[in-house]
Formats: C-alpha cells, structure tokens, sequence
C-alpha cells in the first residue's frame, strides 16, 4: 500500500514481542447479546507483517490482502508494470498461503495507484478499470473459490461510474472501504462511514462490506485507539456492514498502550461468538504491567471473585487451564468458599510463560467450575 509504506517509515519503533491478555477492564465488562445482524466476520490482516499476532485464536478469520509490489500505475492511454498473468497469479496463491487462509476466505488487492478514484480524467479511470478487469480475473483464476474485492477509498465518489463495473460485471464479490481513522474524532469518522456505506450500496446492495479497521490513529498523532473508541467502531459496523477487516502495519507495536483495543477486541469475538459465560460470579484480575506478561517467567496476577448475585453461591473450585504454546496457570489457593450477595475472595494466578513462546497474542481463561472469564494477555 502506498499510504501504508509510508507509514511504515514515520514509526521507527520496532515490535515488542508480547502476549497480550484481557485485562480486569475486559473482566468487568457487562454481558450484551451478540447482534441480531445475520452475519458479521471479522476477518485478520495482521499476518502479513505479524506472524505471531495470532489474532485468529480470539475467533478472527484470516484472509489474505496483495500488495501492489509491481509499482501499477495508468495513463489516459495505458499502464505501466503490470505483471504477467502467471506471474500475478503465483503471487496470488502465495499470499494465500503467507497469511493462513482458506481457499473460501475473502482476497483483498491492495493496489492503490490505480483505483479509479484517483484518477485526473475519464480516459485515465477507464485505463485503471481495464487493468482492474484484467487482475480480478486472474486472481479469480488462481483461487477460483474465493471472493476478490478492492482496497479503496469507499467514501469518495469520483469516477463511480467505472468503479461500479467492477462489482456490477461480476470482477468483485465484496467491498473494502478502507476506515483507518486519519479523521479527527470518532464522530468524523463515523460519518465517513455512513458515506463509504451508502455509496457501495448504490453501486451493488446484495454485496457485503468488509471495510479495513486499523488501531491506531492516522491523523497524525500515531496514538492507539481507546477501548471506548474500539467499541464505538464495532457498534456502528455490526448494524451497517457485514464484518471487517483489521489490519497493522509492521511498526504497529503490541504494548501497554495496546491493552483498551485489543481487550475490547476480545471481548467483541466473544459476543459475536457467543462465548461468554453468565452467572452470578465476576472476576477481576490486576496483571501488574497493565496487560503485559514476560517470556521465560511467572507472573502472579491478583485475581477477585464477586458474587453480584442475590443469593449465596455454591462453593467451587478454581482450574487451571493450559494456554496456548504450553503457558501454564496455578492458582495460590484454588478453593473457592461459598459466597454471600456481594462477598468476594481473592487469590493469585500465576501464569508461566516457557521463553520458547513465540505468538504476541495468548487466549487463556479462568474457569472457576460454575462459569469462566476470557482473559487475554500482551507476552514481552
């Protein structure tokens, strides 16, 4: 991408290795339904550049994005570097098999210089839409079973007439708006939203909408996105789109500043996956660093379990539950008394994280018999 290549080069901080974890504010946060939308996927791009995010184990679905790495650009007479068919569709089923997807999985061509969007006149937006033409059908010869959409600017309307051939004529089976946040607040960017989604169903409704998702902030302030910010973001795609695509680039680093979004990130898999536990029983846990975790240590995390219940709990018993790549739990003390409305007991978790660990992301759980919390936690 070329906005994204440059990005790459304004952040010089290299990846922190971690193993992110659902924090106490994951913990604490209220059970709600999933949306009543029939379908919505939330799809991980991370993996081209992080190949230990491993965002797939919170209930993210990988699919694969093609980088424009031949330099695409079009006159109002013709373009420039294209690739030979067997050449592009090598480069097709590698990335495929680069970010771990399945055949089925949407395919995202990222190829920035030539949207018709961009273009300066009719004669160079009817260029791009030939070569577009041209790549969607190739990429749909080497992967025959998967969507192809285009990354794009959704939300800017120049030259429609030729972008909308490329969903109606069949080339593209899905829309990609691209919703990093380079506005100047939350409210900004929703309104982009609302333009991006009402003009791809003016060119094809029965189409999804899988708009890019990123974050961090693109306006500037290289700052991550809160777990309020996350949240408002996932409330307004559910209702209006049919999933998205979250994507970092490879100076995106995992950190502490990282542990409101990809906590909230957690959670929204869990309502969208139904997997969340009820009861009466609430656990909060105190990761010291926030929400990091060390390689090659134990940390004791200060867990508390709450009855909010209006009767007195049955007494239970904490398990331990093996994590991803051999982390383990033990818990100090894993009896748990009965609790009357309101009571709480607390205990230690300690996690050990062998140094052969190599994933950023780790799903574990707290299982207290009755019930469990996700926890998820950030492994420096």
């Amino acid at each position: 991408m070329l906005a994204k290549l440059s990005r790459r080069s304004r952040h010089v901080a290299a990846i922190t290795a971690v193993v992110t974890v659902s924090t106490a504010m994951l913990l604490s946060m209220p059970a709600r339904e999933a949306n009543a939308a029939t379908s919505f996927t939330v799809f991980n791009e991370t993996q081209g550049d992080h190949s230990t995010w491993a965002l797939d184990q919170f209930g993210l679905t990988n699919n694969a994005v093609v980088y424009d790495r031949w330099g695409l650009t079009c006159s109002t007479t013709g373009c420039s570097n294209v690739p030979s068919q067997s050449t592009f569709e090598s480069a097709i089923t590698s990335v495929v098999s680069q970010f771990g997807a399945s055949p089925t999985t949407p395919i995202a061509l990222d190829f920035e210089g030539i949207v018709p969007d961009s273009a300066t006149s009719n004669a160079q937006a009817q260029q791009d839409l030939n070569l577009y033409e041209e790549l969607a059908t190739w990429a749909h010869g080497a992967e025959p079973s998967a969507p192809i959409g285009m990354y794009s600017y959704d939300w800017k309307t120049a030259y429609d007439s030729y972008t909308a051939q490329l969903y109606t004529g069949g080339y593209f089976q899905f829309f990609a708006p691209t919703m990093y946040n380079r506005w100047a607040t939350v409210a900004d960017w929703k309104a982009e939203l609302s333009a991006a989604v009402s003009n791809d169903k003016s060119m094809d409704s029965s189409l999804p909408i899988y708009p890019f998702i990123w974050p961090m902030w693109d306006n500037g302030s290289s700052a991550e996105l809160s777990a309020a910010d996350w949240t408002t973001e996932f409330r307004d795609l559910e209702p209006s789109t049919q999933g998205a695509i979250v994507w970092a680039n490879s100076a995106t680093t995992l950190d502490t500043t990282s542990c409101g979004w990809l906590s909230d990130l957690s959670y929204e898999m869990s309502v969208l996956d139904n997997k969340q536990s009820t009861g009466p029983l609430t656990v909060t846990a105190a990761v010291p660093n926030t929400c990091e975790i060390s390689h090659g240590a134990t940390t004791a995390v200060p867990l508390t379990i709450t009855n909010n219940g209006t009767s007195t709990s049955v007494a239970t018993t904490l398990s331990a539950q093996p994590g991803p790549q051999g982390i383990t739990e033990a818990y100090t003390s894993a009896a748990v008394p009965a609790l009357a409305p309101g009571a709480s007991y607390s205990t230690t978790l300690n996690i050990t994280v062998p140094s052969s660990v190599t994933d950023q992301t780790a799903l574990l759980q707290i299982n207290y018999g009755t019930g469990f919390r996700r926890l998820t936690v950030i492994v420096d």
